[in-house]
């Protein structure tokens, strides 16, 4: 028994999978693809559940199948199915003359249906319960719509057929059913099966939800949908009322009278179910209101509430099967406004602290000014805490918040619209509007009750004019590259200069260098572009200051440094030696010299044709001459010597020698005994006269 099942199933599973196969002949011009084969197969299918499903029980249900398609689509039934039906039919089944005669159409009607008996709902392409076929007992009934005679060239013809079945289903002790449904690439499977489930029973999950669609007791298993070829599997389960979720969008125990409270909410059921939702609103059992849709909003008393009353606001959801399920909630109206208190204060240059008129619309502060706001807050109805919040246009999502109490401080400057190095010449010299900035406080209690003051923060001129100078020479401005030199005329330049809020021609200037006043409180067209100078090698002590239409002053000081003209001119600063300056001795001659001249060179110390080592000379720099030391260690051949250093500079294309010291007297090496001799005689003779007194023949003589 169970081998006859089984190949009556593998009979059918191969018919099944071969009436998918969709070739046809190649000569036939309206070539089968994916975009034209839905147009080539149309029918119905359904299955039905008619009992109540109960535990451990038998139930009855039915099947239905209806199926056209072209008859150019080949079958596995027949070899050659990519020469299409009616060419398999004339060439296996028939005389190979080209044409589909009664006999042969009734052959393959009968081949048909020997192979489209079936009793198992699994091997029909039907479904699966609780992991259980279901069983036509008395068999299927079969109308088929034989291939149609004549040419195998013949299009637009069609056959097909219809089947029905009465199937009985056992389930076990679940409560939650499973139905699958075969997924092998049958052709059954490109009709939409419709799944219609006994009274208060519902569709509630599959993974492959996105196939199924319809109403949750009625719906359709698009099963060609299916990229997967294996079972589609669905939960079915008694229908239970939907799940109601509301939310009101403040938190307080309480709402606000004359403000909108708002509500939203979520029916939670089968993803199938699409439920109705609406919102009442009474007073004191009253219905006042009645709205449809996921969100609720109103206002307390434009319904004729007042303090101290309580709203009901209930959420109703009804699904498909009519069942309704609420959420509700009664919450106590709010009419008692909270109280608020405000200090608004700065602290000065001279390290005053001012209270401001909070009362006042508009706050004046000058630029870079740190405002402190102290707020205070209390809710006397309900004595819960107070939410204070400052909102400002100053930057974007400023917020300061906190409960009762709320203390910050913050500086306020100018905005980008006010002069400055981001616009051009032209347009930052202009005048500019002052900047404003709003500062937007919300005091609100528990219920949602809020009060609300806006002040305007306005910003005044509060810093002197920008100075950005510029200071040229040979039409450049001066650098490491272009460097002012002894001699040199400079022109001030001031035109990137600006105010933030006066025009340049409002503003006035004054310049003193190495303490010199030059201009003193003229308009930028006396100082700009005005030329300086000539000055001398050093650093000289620029000082500028630049004033406003409003007395706000700054003063820019910085060094200059001018450095000395190219070239060399060294002269001698000092000159030594070490050593007897006597003929045949070694002596270290030495100097010390500086360089006058920007330009750098390299010397020699020289004592008559001997030179020493070569030295650098280092060029001066407006902080002074380059100063070097040379030296030049020398045996006194001759009693006639010259010192000297000579030079050559590349940088300069100069050279040249310098006397260091023409007055140098070396004594003989041959002089140097007799003095030695003659020293000695008379140190003795000062010892004999002297004895002579002391001791000798003069020493008794008054």
């Amino acid at each position: 028994m169970n081998k006859t099942r089984f190949c009556s199933f593998l009979m059918v599973s191969l018919f099944l999978l071969s009436i998918c196969s969709m070739s046809v002949n190649a000569d036939n011009e309206n070539e089968i693809n994916e975009d034209n084969f839905s147009s080539l197969v149309s029918g119905y299918s359904k299955f039905i559940i008619h009992d109540d499903i109960i535990t451990n029980s038998q139930f009855n249900s039915t099947w239905e199948f209806s199926i056209t398609l072209s008859d150019q689509i080949g079958t596995d039934l027949l070899e050659n199915p990519e020469l299409g039906l009616r060419a398999q039919i004339d060439i296996h089944l028939g005389n190979s003359d080209g044409l589909i005669n009664l006999e042969e159409s009734n052959d393959f009607d009968d081949l048909f249906r020997l192979q489209r008996n079936w009793t198992d709902s699994e091997i029909g392409g039907c479904c699966i319960f609780d992991y259980n076929q279901l069983y036509a007992s008395a068999g299927i009934e079969l109308i088929t719509y034989p291939v149609v005679l004549g040419s195998i060239e013949l299009n637009n013809t069609e056959w097909g057929w219809d089947e029905s079945a009465n199937l009985i289903g056992q389930t076990d002790n679940r409560i939650t059913r499973i139905l699958d449904f075969p997924r092998t690439g049958s052709l059954i499977e490109e009709i939409p099966l419709q799944v219609i489930l006994p009274s208060d029973w519902e569709y509630t999950y599959s993974a492959m939800e996105e196939i199924f669609e319809g109403d949750p007791g009625i719906f359709f298993v698009n099963r060609n949908e299916s990229n997967v070829a294996s079972n589609i599997r669905v939960t079915i389960s008694p229908n239970q009322p939907p799940i109601a979720s509301g939310y009101r969008t403040s938190s307080g125990s309480m709402i606000a009278l004359n403000s909108s409270t708002n509500y939203y909410g979520d029916c939670e059921d089968s993803s199938l179910d699409i439920n109705q939702q609406w919102w009442t609103l009474s007073n004191n059992g009253t219905l006042v209101k009645t709205h449809y849709g996921d969100t609720f909003s109103f206002i307390p008393e434009n319904y004729d509430f007042y303090g101290g009353q309580v709203a009901s606001v209930v959420m109703h959801c009804k699904d498909w099967f009519n069942s309704t399920n609420t959420w509700y909630e009664t919450i106590v109206i709010d009419s008692v406004f909270p109280t608020w208190d405000s200090v608004i204060s700065y602290v000065n240059e001279f390290g005053q602290t001012i209270i401001l008129d909070s009362n006042e619309d508009i706050i004046r502060i000058r630029s870079d000014t740190y405002l402190s706001f102290s707020i205070s807050a209390n809710d006397y109805n309900s004595q819960l805490p107070t939410d204070i919040k400052i909102i400002s246009n100053k930057t974007p999502n400023y917020l300061h918040k906190n409960k009762d109490n709320l203390n910050f401080s913050d500086v306020f400057y100018q905005n980008e619209n006010v002069n400055g190095m981001h616009l051009n010449l032209s347009e930052r010299h202009k005048s500019k509007d002052q900047t404003s900035w709003s500062i937007n406080l919300s005091v609100s209690d528990n219920a949602g009750n809020t009060l609300n003051r806006e002040w305007i923060i306005l910003v005044l001129d509060g810093s002197g004019p920008t100075i950005v100078p510029d200071l040229i020479i040979n039409n450049n401005s001066i650098s490491s590259t272009n460097l002012a030199r002894n001699g040199d005329s400079i022109m001030i330049s001031l035109s990137q200069s600006f105010d933030d809020l006066d025009s340049i021609e409002n503003t006035f200037w004054s310049l003193t260098i190495d303490s010199e006043i030059i201009v003193e409180n003229v308009t930028m067209e006396l100082i700009d572009k005005k030329t300086l100078g000539p000055f001398t090698s050093g650093t000289h002590v620029f000082s500028i200051d630049s004033y406003d239409s409003s007395g706000n002053h700054r003063n820019l000081a910085f060094g200059l440094a001018i450095s000395p003209n190219l070239g060399i001119d060294i002269e001698i600063l000092s000159s030594s030696h070490q050593g007897r300056l006597v003929e045949g001795e070694n002596v270290l001659f030495s100097a010390t010299m500086q360089n006058r001249g920007a330009s750098a060179a390299s010397g020699q110390f020289c004592v008559n044709n001997q030179c020493g080592p070569f030295i650098g000379v280092p060029g001066a720099t407006s902080s002074g001459p380059g100063t070097f030391n040379a030296e030049l260690n020398f045996k006194l051949t001759s009693t006639e010597i010259t010192t000297y250093f000579q030079w050559s500079s590349e940088s300069a294309n100069q050279s040249g020698t310098l006397d260091i010291n023409s007055d140098i007297t070396v004594e003989p090496y041959w002089q140097s005994p007799v003095q030695t001799v003659l020293l000695v005689f008379i140190v003795l003779s000062f010892i004999v006269f002297f004895s002579n007194r002391l001791w000798g023949i003069d020493s008794q003589k008054p």
